[in-house]
């Protein structure tokens, strides 16, 4: 058991640095290429809503191919994307290449980045829901989540120090971690049959007691990538702070809430007590809290505290939405569930970049006035919804199937 969380853990992990160690270089680049910000948008737009429609196929190839089979599958196809990425951007850098030809490449390698990395978490998430019972699985969830939250933290840390060497040493190392991912994945992971000895069901996401925990998915992700994407126009606005100092401030920010948020989710590995509901609720509250102090208070002691508070609320609500949808359908689904939460992910990722820039070219406060409605009609949902079925919702959704 603990090789095989450990196997899980890695590979979310490095899934996740995967997907971040991209973020900080990618305007660099794509200036010291002579494109636009158009192109660079353009470019992990399409990554964005390749993972969104492939998370749900991966989820439920898990359950008939087998967890093992898939997150091979899915390293394999980050190690090529990753290669093809990099070596376009080198040859774009070198002037191999350029103009119309440089930007379609680019963009398939991103969009093939976008395929293959959401094989990892959702075969992961399902493998952790089948070695896992109903008292531990929020304990399990809570790991994935810390392995994100560590992703969050370190992929753009990565980055950043290697990006000391050459703009383009992140993508190497983003090529080579797959590769030890998947020694790894191949030597700890024991063989698995499918789950699905017989044919079944997919999972619906608008069934009972797997639309709600989708929902709270769709609010915590969409409340994180918000938060990223215009914490530097924000701050460098609210605080008139030269570039350099807004980098610095938003870094150890983002620092503050993933660190908050692995202390959080490991509280959480150690005493799973919670269940779904009460995770998602606190979690949500704290985020309210987090995002009232970046509406109304305007110093670098509340903002850091809002970061810090952000990250505790996401930490709790993570592992809250995951578990509960795990537990909303049957051991033969956990892989198709596990697609929907990636999927969600990747909706987030989609939209709240394009949202979020909108609304901030109306007023820099919209972008946080719309995530504390969204968490805020979240939590009223929540509280709308009795314990027992929040509690049962295993039962639920499996009895939905039935009907």
């Amino acid at each position: 058991m603990p090789r095989i969380r450990l196997s899980i853990f890695l590979s979310v992990f490095v899934a996740m640095v995967g997907l971040m160690i991209i973020a900080p270089v990618m305007p660099p680049l794509i200036r010291e290429l002579g494109l636009s910000e158009i192109h660079s948008g353009l470019i992990i737009s399409l990554g964005s809503i390749a993972m969104a429609a492939m998370a749900p196929v991966w989820g439920n190839w898990s359950d008939i191919k087998g967890r093992k089979h898939v997150i091979l599958i899915g390293f394999v196809g980050m190690f090529a994307s990753y290669v093809l990425f990099t070596a376009t951007m080198y040859a774009g850098l070198m002037q191999f290449i350029s103009g119309g030809l440089l930007v379609v490449l680019l963009i398939v390698a991103r969009a093939l980045i976008g395929l293959f990395i959401p094989a990892v978490p959702s075969a992961a998430q399902a493998y952790m829901a089948d070695v896992t019972d109903e008292k531990s699985r929020s304990s399990g969830m809570a790991l994935i989540g810390a392995a994100n939250g560590l992703g969050l933290v370190l992929g753009p840390a990565i980055a950043g120090a290697f990006a000391l060497i050459g703009l383009i040493w992140p993508l190497y190392v983003g090529t080579l971690l797959p590769l030890v991912a998947l020694v790894v994945v191949l030597l700890l992971i024991p063989a698995q049959k499918p789950v699905i000895q017989a044919k079944f069901p997919r999972v619906n996401p608008f069934q009972k007691g797997v639309r709600l925990y989708l929902f709270a998915g769709l609010a915590t992700m969409f409340s994180i990538v918000t938060l990223q994407v215009i914490a530097g126009f924000y701050f460098q606005d609210q605080l008139s702070l030269t570039t350099q100092e807004t980098a610095r401030m938003v870094s150890f920010g983002l620092m503050f809430s993933g660190v908050a948020m692995i202390i959080t989710q490991g509280l959480q590995m150690k005493k799973p007590k919670w269940q779904p509901k009460p995770l998602i609720m606190v979690g949500s509250l704290l985020l309210m809290m987090s995002i009232a102090l970046f509406l109304f208070v305007v110093s670098l002691t509340g903002f850091y505290l809002a970061f810090f508070l952000f990250g505790v609320g996401a930490g709790l609500m993570m592992p809250g939405f995951m578990t509960g949808a795990s537990l909303a359908v049957a051991r033969e689904q956990q892989g198709g569930v596990a697609g929907l939460v990636g999927s969600v992910q990747g909706i987030s990722a989609m939209l709240a970049p394009i949202l979020s820039t909108i609304l901030y070219r109306l007023d820099k406060h919209l972008p946080f006035a719309l995530v504390g409605a969204f968490v805020m009609l979240l939590f009223l949902t929540m509280l709308s919804v009795p314990n027992k079925s929040a509690a049962n919702a295993s039962a639920t959704g499996n009895q939905d199937l039935m009907e």
